[in-house]
């Protein structure tokens, strides 16, 4: 199958934890599900994928890919924040391939990615599963305001854009119950 297997749509490009040279400085690209009091949270930033990148008006200004070779999404946004694009963009949203490994997941820190799915792992399924994907990403992106249809996703997950601001929301939310 073609197996988008989650995605995040239109994450800020000022929440991003790029990282800095030296060992132990890599950055981090966050992703969360579920409700604020308990996220499940995925570090993406190893993850393969397509990407798009907006203006500040959302339009679109640039289709890539992450997992050609060693260039994972982390790496491909951190060199768009220093080549021609770098003052051109400020949100993103992306589609990954490679699956969430559930049982890591932690509040205190974030679960990883199977190490199953890599750029070369052959996929099957049927040509309609491919176009369902296909459109789905699509309509996700560019929010067609005459298609009448949501994305028809089967089992791909959306993450929302993680950042320390949320865990004091947490703490607010949790003081009203």
């Amino acid at each position: 199958m073609f197996s988008v297997a989650n995605f995040g749509h239109f994450w800020r490009r000022d929440r991003v934890k790029f990282g800095t040279r030296g060992r132990g400085n890599a950055g981090s690209l966050v992703g969360y599900y579920g409700p604020l009091k308990n996220p499940a949270k995925v570090e993406f930033a190893e993850q393969i994928g397509v990407y798009v990148l907006y203006a500040e008006n959302r339009e679109v200004i640039y289709v890539g890919q992450a997992g050609s070779g060693n260039r994972r999404l982390l790496s491909r946004l951190r060199t768009h924040t220093r080549d021609h694009l770098r003052d051109r963009w400020t949100y993103f949203s992306w589609f990954g391939l490679r699956q969430h490994n559930v049982s890591e997941l932690y509040k205190d820190a974030p679960g990883g990615l199977s190490d199953k799915q890599k750029p070369e792992t052959k996929f099957s399924g049927s040509n309609s599963d491919a176009l369902d994907e296909l459109e789905a990403v699509l309509i996700q992106l560019f929010e067609p305001r005459l298609t009448r249809r949501s994305s028809n996703w089967k089992d791909t997950q959306e993450f929302r854009q993680w950042d320390e601001s949320l865990e004091s929301v947490d703490e607010e939310e949790g003081e009203e119950e």
